[in-house]
C-alpha cells in the first residue's frame, strides 16, 4: 500500500514540476500579424542595410528570410 502512495506522490510532483518549469500553453501564445512581422523585419533590415546602400538583392533576400523565420511567406509585391 505504501508503494502506491509513493508512486502517486511522484506523479503529482512531476506534474507540478512541469507546470512550474513553464510548459507553455498554446492558447497563451498569440501569433503576430503579417504587418507586424513586416515592420519588425524592415526595422532589422534598416539596421543591417543602411538607407542608400546599393545591395537591393541582398536586402530583399534577407527580408524574405526574416519573414520565413517569423512564419510568413513574403508577398511578391513586398519590397524591403
Amino acid at each position: 500500500m505504501l508503494r502506491g502512495r509513493q508512486i502517486s506522490a511522484m506523479v503529482v510532483l512531476s506534474s507540478a514540476a512541469l507546470v512550474l518549469c513553464g510548459v507553455s500553453d498554446a492558447s497563451a501564445q498569440t501569433k503576430m500579424s503579417y504587418e507586424q512581422a513586416y515592420r519588425q523585419c524592415k526595422a532589422e533590415l534598416d539596421r543591417t542595410f543602411p538607407s542608400g546602400s546599393q545591395s537591393t538583392s541582398g536586402r530583399n533576400s534577407a527580408g524574405v528570410a526574416c519573414m520565413y523565420r517569423l512564419g510568413f511567406r513574403a508577398k511578391k509585391s513586398a519590397d524591403f
